[in-house]
């Protein structure tokens, strides 16, 4: 299916000779740069990296794509790092974990 296709491929998933994922790769690197500016223009701080999060977070080349284009250090996000589990879930929270970050943090929120 596309989807199986686009999970395995990522943002090189290519409909002939183009690469269809780019164009909207390029238009949401395009609103963080907007909103790291709008931001560090306020003075509140300069953005010094970028965390991605949700199902698609994992994607192949997702992260390296975000750090290449807005040239600042990106990580995809860990929301169960503080958290204690089973070892043998290890490898599922590893690669689930991002679309589960904001279920984590409500669950959390007020508990610090």
């Amino acid at each position: 299916t596309a989807a199986e296709e686009k999970r395995a491929q990522g943002i090189n998933l290519m409909a002939g000779e183009v690469q269809i994922l780019l164009p909207l790769m390029d238009m949401i690197v395009s609103e963080a740069e907007k909103a790291a500016d709008d931001f560090a223009q306020r003075g509140e701080a300069q953005v010094e990296k970028i965390v991605l999060s949700g199902g698609m977070a994992r994607l192949p080349g997702l992260q390296e794509y975000f750090q290449k284009s807005m040239r600042k250090k990106t990580e995809i996000i860990d929301p169960f790092r503080s958290l204690l589990y089973p070892p043998i879930l290890e490898s599922t929270l590893k690669e689930r974990g991002p679309s589960f970050a904001v279920a984590v943090g409500m669950a959390l929120r007020g508990t610090e």
